[in-house]
């Protein structure tokens, strides 16, 4: 070994001896293999070992440092570059919380299940036994209404009421169609839940079964509920819908628009039938799926028959095949064939029978032109628009009955509709290939202010205007009786004849007070149901209820009600049970006896006043004048209200309209009528 050599053999291994080198002679093959050996890597001298430093915990560290590097004393590899030391284990904290907790689940995942599932059933066994042990059974359902839940007691009122709104479809003869279909009550059928639902309940043993909350009402038995029928009921609607001969006309045959095609809607046959019958039948008829009565009559043929219907149907089908061409303003306008049927209306025409000796011609299906149809079409389609100047507006200016002022409007053109139907018509017959939309001129609308003086003029003036001014058939009565004289007053159409629409219960209250205090009719007596003359009396004039108005009337009779009020002089007041009509005159008249005591016959006016004041009639009269006693009544055409009015002083007034804005038209009246007295009352004090 090299003497100067910096490389000194460890303790105990013996030094070596160099190799001398000796060329290796390439490119000879036949010369001796010599090896040179080159010389010895130089190692690094051995370096102490430094303890490392823990800096795991500064903040300025991001990551773990690494473990130092041993050189390997065996590892011959590295010799002549640095040594790097191997990687330190990581070591790790206790695991986190949450993970061990996970850990834990996914092992043991049955146990939480099992928990859930016992409070589940706790909790549902505990929400049965707090269930209200006189509610029945949740989701229960009888004959269609949902009663679930419900107190039982509630529940019955529940299934009554529905009862007694169900239908009744009255079949007469072989007809397919019901002749009337009026509410059960109406003919005292009166079905009675009670017993029915008196077992059905939720078992407290079975609430210990979980969720039988949601099956418990399967197992419940409802039986049928106990039938009462009233017999005054059902006799007041017999005698008023069928009448004491029980007449059920013929339904004649007729056409209906059917898919842009005519089609016969077939005859129905009527005839007579036997009253004994229906009430024997209707008396037995119990709901199952829905009431149906059917009674036997000895049938009678409809006059207009099927064949009649076909014959027109098919003429019109052939003539309205083609579209319409409508001109108007120099356009022609293509109706569709489909829309022109839809303006047609049908009607029978029966030839009546003079006994003369003259044969009858054959009944027929005639066909009607609505007005309305074809100018709802003539508005929609823009054809009105191309034809059409709106008219102007002429306005006047009046006091009491005299003209103040004027300003003219311009007249205006506006469409024919009768004349333009007149050539519709031809083109529906086959006679013509077209038609024409007609016009004409027309003067300018109307517009009034007026004035009025608190005089007699002013008054008369008032009451007259307003039923010219307002739309539709005005019938109005009204006079002061009380009060700043002189008692001034006005009447419009006050004798014109127009549908009672409900005032005839207070009419029919009086005849029947009139009974009870000469003794021929008892107060406590049945008259509807269970109401007694009394409440009937109570109802027909608070609330203008049918029941018992067609009630009273069946007891009292139209003959005795029609001469008991020709005595106190309601001499324009009819009843005959089908249409009952009176005169604003008669309503005026019958208020003032009221209210002063000399209506004929009676001494206790209370059963008749006292209602007055309870009256369901809120829109009208009570709206515009707060201190008045009213009774009155309305229907989808008629609104008619009469009353007595307490100010400064009183006054009587009676209103009845067909075809007006009803409770408006009076409340505007009634505020008229106010101003005015307040002139009158203002130029007297």
């Amino acid at each position: 070994m090299d003497p100067n050599s910096p490389y000194q053999s460890p303790a105990g291994i013996p030094p070596q001896t160099p190799v001398p080198e000796a060329p290796v002679p390439y490119g000879n093959p036949t010369a001796p293999y010599v090896q040179t050996v080159p010389p010895a890597p130089q190692m690094p001298a051995p370096q102490p070992y430094t303890q490392p430093q823990n800096t795991w915990a500064s903040p300025s560290q991001t990551g773990y440092p690494q473990s130092p590097q041993m050189p390997q004393p065996h590892d011959m590899s590295n010799y002549g570059t640095a040594i790097t030391p191997p990687p330190r284990p990581r070591v790790y904290g206790k695991v986190p919380l949450p993970v061990r907790i996970v850990e834990w689940f996914k092992g043991h995942w049955y146990i939480p299940a099992g928990v859930l599932v016992v409070l589940l059933v706790v909790g549902n066994i505990i929400s049965q036994l707090l269930y209200p042990l006189n509610a029945l059974p949740a989701g229960l359902v009888v004959d269609g209404a949902k009663v679930g839940g419900m107190d039982r007691d509630a529940a019955v009122a529940k299934l009554n009421a529905a009862y007694d709104k169900v239908q009744v479809k009255l079949f007469f003869g072989d007809a397919s169609v019901p002749y009337k279909t009026p509410a059960a009550s109406q003919l005292g059928i009166r079905a009675d839940n009670t017993s029915r639902l008196a077992s059905v309940s939720y078992p407290f043993a079975l609430r210990f079964v979980p969720t039988s909350y949601w099956w418990a009402a399967g197992l419940a038995k409802v039986g049928d509920p106990v039938y009462n029928y009233d017999k005054a009921t059902l006799d007041t609607y017999a005698l008023k819908n069928l009448g004491e001969d029980c007449v059920i006309p013929p339904k004649n045959a007729s056409l209906k628009l059917d898919d842009d095609r005519f089609a016969v809607v077939p005859a129905e046959a009527g005839g007579k039938c036997n009253l004994t019958e229906f009430k024997d039948a209707v008396g037995k008829v119990t709901y199952a799926g829905g009431y149906n009565v059917k009674t036997p009559v000895a049938k009678v043929e409809a006059p207009l028959t099927n064949d009649v219907a076909q014959q027109l149907g098919d003429e019109l089908n052939n003539n309205l095949k083609n579209d319409l061409p409508l001109q108007a303003a120099g356009e022609t306008t293509q109706v569709k064939s489909s829309v022109a049927k839809g303006w047609l209306s049908f009607q029978p025409f029966i030839p009546e029978d003079k006994n003369d000796g003259t044969p009858l011609p054959p009944p027929r299906l005639l066909y009607v032109i609505e007005p309305e149809r074809v100018k709802r079409y003539l508005e929609t389609s823009g054809i009105a628009a191309k034809v059409e100047k709106k008219p102007g507006v002429t306005k006047i200016s009046t006091t009491d009955f005299t003209e103040t002022s004027r300003t003219n409007g311009a007249p205006g053109v506006l469409i024919d509709i009768n004349k333009t139907i007149a050539s519709i018509d031809p083109f529906i017959n086959a006679r013509a290939s077209g038609a024409t939309v007609a016009v004409g001129p027309v003067p300018a609308t109307e517009q009034y202010t007026r004035k009025y003086t608190p005089s007699d003029a002013g008054y008369r003036a008032l009451i007259q205007q307003f039923a010219q001014d307002n739309p539709g058939k005005i019938g109005i009565s009204f006079h002061e009786f009380s009060g700043k004289r002189p008692y001034l007053g006005g009447t419009a159409n006050d004798t014109m004849q127009l549908p009672a629409a409900g005032v005839e219960g207070i009419y029919l209250a009086y005849v029947a007070q009139r009974g009870i205090e000469d003794g021929s009719v008892q107060p406590t007596d049945r008259v509807f149901g269970s109401l007694s003359y009394t409440e009937c009396m109570e109802a027909a004039i608070s609330s203008q209820d049918a029941d018992c108005i067609g009630a009273l009337l069946g007891k009292l009779s139209n003959a005795t009600v029609n001469a008991r009020l020709a005595e106190i002089g309601l001499t324009g007041t009819s009843f005959s049970g089908d249409v009952n009509v009176t005169t604003a005159h008669d309503m005026v008249l019958f208020m003032e006896k009221l209210n002063d005591g000399t209506l004929a016959g009676i001494k206790k006016r209370e059963s008749l006043m006292t209602p007055l004041s309870d009256i369901s009639l809120r829109d009208g009269i009570k709206s515009a004048a707060q201190n008045a006693k009213v009774s009155g009544g309305a229907t989808d055409t008629n609104y008619n209200e009469m009353a007595v009015v307490t100010g400064t002083g009183q006054y009587v007034v009676a209103i009845m309209t067909e075809g007006s804005d009803g409770a408006k038209t009076t409340s505007k009246l009634i505020k008229a009528i106010d101003a005015i007295r307040k002139q009158k009352q203002d130029l007297r004090s």
